[in-house]
């Protein structure tokens, strides 16, 4: 990934090149002002760096556009925050970046490194990270427990009969997961790869996903809980057929081979709810957090057996709620089986406690009504951002 991250240096070069001014402009107006937002400044330096940032990470859309908008977006962002007195700790905002670099499968002082080899401060990594977090407790305020409320018995019967009717369908796939700084790569691939056989030698080469060293292969799945991009590149595929590259929420490209395609007449039950627990160990790598983790592998045989080596957080999520980091890795996992895994100077174990089933031929209403509620919050959120920026002073000096 590093020298994904490293590659991507040609093309910043280039959009740099057209966006920027010269040196002697820049030098002399760095920390001047580009935009003021409600009296909040942003200043050219600013630009220049959220720019190179979003340009390495290969963003989508004009970025010299999409650079001075997604600052504005962020200072808008944290002056909601300031409104309703929410304040982001240290420690929140270190996590969120070793949060974020995981999904670059890094460390986050790895990933930092990349980002001032080609001129992105740390800091403007903090500052992205500490606006999203800002923002991401604003909204959960805000819409979370409202959104929930708002959900009615009449809406989720109608949402169950949608998912029932598609959950007669259910697909067997391949898939080629690329970070998202290969765009190209996916393209070259989608293009390319004719029959399962290549498209496996493919997926062991290129993909970052957890099924790479299965060739890609995935089990059967049903419609009803693939994400909506997905099942828009799949509608119209027949077996053997490569999808188009199809950008997931994390922000990675994904690329598909539809294997097969079964049409059942009813529902088979299926996960709706993981229970899992997560314990964290300061120093990763170090011979005494080896040596926690062994015995921990050799005297715990179920989550409550984890509270005896230190502070454990248990939770019951839907399945469709997982964090984006935990879902694969408790996607293999039985019943009291655990993952241990670095994140950044932290060692990680993580249990699978248990898997609540739907019973058969019917989904599950909780993870039906949590789906919606999730909608409502992110089309609500999204109104209040635009709201914000309508009602701001925003003005170019």
């Amino acid at each position: 990934m590093r020298q994904t991250l490293v590659a991507a240096t040609a093309l910043l070069a280039v959009t740099l090149a057209v966006a920027l001014p010269g040196p002697a402009a820049a030098q002399s107006s760095a920390f001047s002002p580009r935009v003021q937002v409600d009296g909040r400044v942003i200043t050219h330096y600013e630009y220049d760096q959220r720019l190179r940032f979003m340009t390495l990470l290969n963003a989508p859309g004009d970025l010299r556009l999409e650079a001075e908008k997604s600052l504005i977006e962020d200072r808008l962002r944290l002056i909601a925050a300031d409104r309703m007195k929410i304040r982001v700790t240290p420690d929140q905002i270190k996590a969120g970046m070793a949060e974020f670099a995981g999904r670059f499968e890094m460390q986050p002082e790895e990933f930092v490194t990349i980002l001032e080899q080609n001129g992105v401060a740390a800091a403007t990594f903090r500052d992205f990270v500490h606006a999203g977090l800002a923002w991401r407790e604003v909204v959960r305020q805000k819409f979370g427990p409202r959104a929930l409320a708002s959900i009615y018995e009449p809406e989720i019967d109608r949402a169950m009969s949608a998912l029932t009717q598609k959950a007669t369908t259910r697909v067997l796939l391949s898939e080629i997961l690329i970070p998202a700084s290969k765009k190209n790569l996916a393209s070259e691939l989608s293009a390319s790869l004719k029959g399962e056989g290549a498209f496996a030698a493919a997926a062991r080469t290129h993909s970052t996903g957890p099924t790479a060293a299965q060739g890609g292969r995935v089990d059967w799945r049903n419609a009803a809980v693939l994400p909506q991009q997905v099942m828009a590149v799949l509608e119209g595929m027949t077996p053997g057929q490569v999808s188009a590259p199809v950008r997931l929420p994390d922000g990675h490209y994904a690329v598909y081979l539809l294997r097969q395609v079964e049409q059942r007449d009813k529902l088979t039950p299926q996960t709706t709810a993981v229970t899992y627990a997560r314990l964290a160990l300061p120093g990763a790598g170090t011979p005494a957090t080896e040596a926690s983790v062994a015995s921990i592998r050799a005297r715990v045989d179920t989550c409550n057996d984890l509270n005896a080596w230190g502070t454990v957080t248990q939770e019951t999520v839907a399945q469709s709620a997982l964090p984006r980091d935990l879902a694969p890795r408790l996607a293999g996992l039985d019943a009291n089986e655990m993952v241990v895994y670095a994140s950044g100077g932290t060692q990680m174990v993580l249990m699978l406690c248990s898997r609540r089933v739907a019973g058969e031929g019917e989904p599950d209403r909780d993870t039906v009504r949590a789906r919606l509620a999730e909608q409502r919050v992110n089309s609500e959120s999204e109104m209040y951002l635009q709201q914000l920026r309508s009602n701001a002073n925003i003005r170019r000096p």
